[in-house]
């Protein structure tokens, strides 16, 4: 449970309301920011669609005429004659300064050795209840990866379990995909030869989300497994050994794009990496098999292209891989805008089938939150890592 914290002054300086804290803080709060956000019944609450007050409405001049305080709130008379209380557990939970947004922003957790050589698995009969289901979102969220064992290894298995948490997304690949080692098909996952880590579907505005792969069959006897990479951790490195050419990289947009002739032509430009305003790594597009023409200021060429090698170096080094053999009812479950996922070749004496299926990111995020409410879990109302979207 979170210490409580409560105001001990308030008062009005310029206009501006400042608010001390009982942990000896203080906030700034703007009048037209605080006239905005009142939810007295009046004004409405926009959370729950319920949005009376409109900003076109508002005087952008208005001010704070006198406010009152205690322990738990504050309340404020306004020149247009309206009041409004505010909760000290709410000021705090939307104090606006830099250091206070810094200090809320999601800090995930990076892969590293001892992830990789035991990471965690969940037993497929255990998540029946929100209290196991939450812990494999939260892997989700906190590491970009969660394992699954011992799902019954039938068709339509995975797109009921990916109900649980989130609404499938359709594409030109369909809406559940069956992974099935077949060359007379296009795709490259249909293939035995190696596929390097990397990020699916660069080339859309929105990639896919959260990725769920689900083994139905395989050729036990034959060699070759799923191997995944920590985007974040291997982007981080990069930072460390080369904070010029990481720059490059979160500044300057790379083009991707995927064309099958009368069928598909997807073409999108964005940033490698994408950061927050602080500097935290939120997002990562990661496919070298679909970038398209670079097109950067000349100036930025050699640094990219020498980050970009870099990038890829770390991706493909095994310090940084976790490899799996998926068993027939094993699901992986990861963020596709941080883990890279790729497989080493594939010796076959029989069948290899999986399916697979997308979940759009901010379902994911929302089912997090609702679980967590219904298990009267600590949550977080904040937006949780904004992904690959530049």
């Amino acid at each position: 449970m979170a210490e409580q914290i409560d105001i001990v002054a308030a008062n009005l300086a310029e206009s501006i309301v400042e608010v001390d804290w009982s942990d000896q803080s203080q906030h700034a709060y703007h009048p037209i920011w605080l006239r905005d956000n009142c939810r007295c019944e009046d004004c409405g609450d926009p959370a729950i669609g319920r949005r009376q007050l409109r900003l076109s409405e508002l005087d952008l001049d208005c001010s704070a005429k006198s406010l009152e305080f205690d322990a738990g709130q504050l309340l404020l008379n306004w020149s247009d004659g309206h009041q409004s209380r505010f909760s000290s557990q709410w000021l705090r939970e939307y104090a606006y300064d830099n250091k206070a947004r810094a200090a809320r922003v999601f800090q995930p957790r990076l892969w590293d050795q001892a992830f990789r050589q035991d990471p965690l698995f969940l037993d497929y009969a255990n998540l029946d209840g929100d209290a196991q289901l939450l812990e494999m979102l939260e892997q989700v969220r906190d590491r970009g990866i969660c394992l699954i064992r011992n799902a019954p290894a039938e068709a339509g298995i995975l797109e009921a379990f990916a109900l649980r948490f989130g609404f499938p997304q359709e594409s030109n690949f369909g809406r559940i995909q069956d992974l099935i080692i077949d060359r007379n098909k296009r795709s490259i996952a249909n293939d035995v030869h190696a596929l390097k880590p990397h990020t699916d579907e660069p080339y859309r505005a929105s990639p896919p989300g959260i990725l769920l792969f689900h083994c139905v069959t395989t050729d036990i006897e034959g060699s070759g497994c799923s191997t995944f990479v920590d985007g974040f951790e291997i982007a981080e490195v990069l930072r460390q050994q080369d904070a010029e050419g990481f720059a490059a990289l979160c500044r300057n947009r790379q083009s991707f794009r995927r064309h099958f002739g009368g069928d598909v032509d997807v073409i999108a430009e964005f940033p490698l990496i994408s950061t927050d305003e602080f500097g935290n790594i939120v997002g990562i597009r990661l496919n070298d098999r679909v970038a398209a023409p670079l097109q950067i200021d000349p100036s930025e060429v050699a640094v990219y292209y020498r980050a970009l090698q870099r990038l890829l170096q770390l991706s493909e080094d095994p310090a940084y891989r976790l490899e799996l053999n998926l068993q027939p009812g094993d699901i992986a479950a990861f963020d596709n805008h941080r883990v890279l996922h790729g497989r080493s070749n594939l010796s076959l004496n029989g069948k290899r089938w999986l399916q697979w299926v997308q979940i759009e990111r901010g379902d994911f995020h929302s089912s997090l939150r609702i679980i967590a409410d219904r298990l009267e879990r600590e949550r977080d109302a904040n937006p949780l890592l904004r992904g690959a979207y530049g």
